[in-house]
């Protein structure tokens, strides 16, 4: 069935329309009687998975846009041929056995009826989010034609959600914990320098700047302000990112650049070592050092066969994985910046409720039993899980991985 879109070209575009295709009957009674099953449908074979852009990407992997007329515009941009080498051939190989473990794991939001969620984005649009087993597919994007700029891994629904909804996240059907580093590209920085101490805060100024924001809303606004500046060119770029990152109606949001200066020269007496590398555009050359990081997480876990998902400086595993998580990321972390990166979580992985067996026996059994018991699983993910589930089963009976879990 077709209907065929229209271009104003002397209107204001709103009388654009896109044409719009889709399977009529016959074919839907084709593919019927074919008893397909949806996850026998492989969207991404065959798709290369290390991708080379000239220009930078958001925190998606999209390419980021442009401001043209006081107005932000998309940008096309089409990845950048180029011919394999070790590196690449080596990336490729991670990844594609990442993939795969992926396509044989079930992940999924187990109160959710519907397997989506809306959202609105930075850009204000509207977005719906599919929270499915065929939106796991992962790219390394690296930018400015170069393979030591980003390099981040981008892909996966996870990536597209709230931090409070990745909380409820769950692999092959049992929960998960989060750990992150903590002030990552920051702390490389200060390690860089010889300066990086575990136990301090790096945000933390001490002394209150503004009246009207207490030290805790202080903190929260010199980690984006100095995250911001990380990735800026200048000082006016920076603080016009800033704002546009602060959500309307909010007193950040009013900040003046004289006040915005204010707030980077107390972090820069506190961090005096720090202040070449702000405002002077090093954020994509970090991103290529948290990517080295991750890719060791990811290679040692795919090696174990167990499924992680990372989203840039943090990582979801199953509880039971925590501890091992924290070691592996100490060890990449020490090998790629030469220092144990402090890593954080909110809640008690399986290493730590265990430890409170003699210390809150209560605790730990209302705790040990969330381990093994999702709450608030709908019918609905039961029906999902249980459908993937018998897929696997029925057409990989010799995955030990599977059966297994």
């Amino acid at each position: 069935d077709l209907v065929n879109g229209s271009y104003d070209r002397t209107g204001s575009g709103n009388n654009n329309h896109t044409t719009r295709i889709r399977a009529a009957g016959p074919l839907h009674l084709l593919f019927a009687e074919m008893g397909l099953e949806i996850f026998q449908i492989d969207s991404h074979h065959q798709k290369e998975c290390i991708i080379l852009k000239d220009l930078d990407t958001d925190e998606e992997g999209n390419t980021i846009k442009i401001t043209v007329n006081g107005k932000k515009k998309k940008v096309k941009s089409k990845p950048v041929e180029y011919d394999d080498n070790e590196f690449t051939n080596h990336a490729r190989s991670i990844l594609s056995r990442y993939n795969q473990l992926l396509s044989e794991t079930y992940i999924d939001i187990p109160f959710l009826d519907e397997p989506f969620i809306t959202r609105t984005n930075k850009y204000n649009e509207i977005q719906k989010i599919p929270i499915n087993q065929q939106n796991k597919f992962v790219r390394r994007i690296f930018s400015r034609r170069k393979w030591d700029k980003n390099g981040r891994f981008y892909g996966g629904w996870w990536q597209q959600i709230p931090s409070h909804l990745r909380r409820q996240i769950a692999i092959n059907n049992l929960p998960t914990v989060e750990v992150d580093y903590k002030g990552l590209h920051a702390s490389i920085l200060a390690a860089e320098h010889g300066q990086y101490n575990k136990t301090g805060d790096i945000y933390s100024l001490g002394d209150q700047v503004f009246e009207h924001f207490d030290l805790k809303k202080q903190r929260q606004l010199v980690k984006f302000l100095v995250l911001t500046a990380i990735n800026a060119k200048d000082k006016g770029s920076a603080f016009s990112a800033f704002r546009s990152g602060c959500p309307t109606g909010t007193p950040e949001k009013s900040l003046k650049n004289l006040q915005l200066e204010q707030l980077l020269t107390a972090f820069i007496n506190k961090h005096p070592y720090l202040e070449e590398n702000l405002c002077n555009d090093e954020g994509i050359r970090l991103m290529f050092l948290d990517s080295q990081i991750t890719s060791i997480i990811i290679e040692t876990f795919t090696d174990m066969k167990k499924p992680i998902l990372s989203i840039h400086d943090s990582y979801i595993v199953q509880t039971t994985d925590t501890d091992l998580l924290r070691e592996i990321m100490k060890k990449a972390s020490l090998s790629v910046v030469g220092v144990d990166l402090s890593a954080d979580q909110q809640v008690p992985g399986y290493g730590d409720i265990t430890r409170m067996r003699t210390t809150d026996r209560d605790v730990y059994i209302d705790y040990i039993y969330s381990t093994i018991r999702l709450e608030g699983k709908t019918t609905q993910y039961e029906e999902r899980l249980a459908a993937f589930t018998n897929y696997r089963n029925k057409h990989h009976k010799n995955n030990t991985y599977w059966l297994s879990h």
